[in-house]
């Protein structure tokens, strides 16, 4: 992907590597996070607790949200999970 990355316009991986890979993860993040956005869909699956273990374990710098899937923004946001 670095390679793909320095030679081509790119400015964003979404599901970069496989939802269970989370030694990987960081890795993509560490190397490629500073150029790009690197972005958890499958790895989150709308789970906020899935969603605060990526950010702790600095796995991405953007996630994307289907409101349509998790129900509305109040029910993402909520402190409470």
């Amino acid at each position: 992907m670095e390679h793909l990355v320095a030679g081509y316009p790119i400015i964003c991986i979404e599901d970069g590597l496989d939802e269970n890979d989370w030694a990987g993860w960081p890795a993509l993040h560490s190397r490629l996070g500073g150029k790009i956005q690197i972005t958890a869909d499958d790895l989150t699956c709308h789970n906020t607790e899935l969603i605060k273990r990526g950010i702790s374990e600095h796995c991405f710098n953007s996630v994307l949200i289907k409101l349509n899937q998790i129900g509305s923004v109040h029910e993402t946001w909520r402190p409470s999970r």
